[in-house]
């Protein structure tokens, strides 16, 4: 696979979608053969035929699955937030804060 930068280009933030999901074979780090079963989703569906790890910057998706019938790719929120990582969304963009991301707390200044 090949480390990105930034997803958001490549697919869609998706609050309905259970796990990462890609079209692209190459995102995938660590690709394994994988029977998922198939998946619905637009107007029609697809096979999950592998899985793998998407890296991007200093985050992993981790159990990514492989759909070679996706027209877009699909970053769960649900699996990230299973994570313990968080989701800002803002009025430009979406955020991903890591599991160890705090904010300063001002109360004791």
């Amino acid at each position: 696979g090949n480390p990105q930068n930034n997803i958001d280009d490549k697919g869609y933030w998706d609050s309905g979608c259970s796990r990462h999901m890609t079209r692209n074979i190459s995102y995938l780090f660590e690709y394994e053969p994988y029977d998922g079963g198939y998946v619905s989703f637009g107007h029609g569906g697809g096979k999950i035929t592998g899985k793998g790890i998407i890296k991007t910057g200093k985050l992993e998706f981790e159990n990514a699955y492989f759909v070679k019938e996706l027209k877009y790719n699909l970053v769960s929120m649900s699996q990230i937030c299973d994570n313990k990582n968080s989701v800002l969304f803002t009025d430009s963009e979406c955020i991903v804060l890591g599991k160890d991301f705090k904010l300063k707390d001002d109360t004791n200044s």
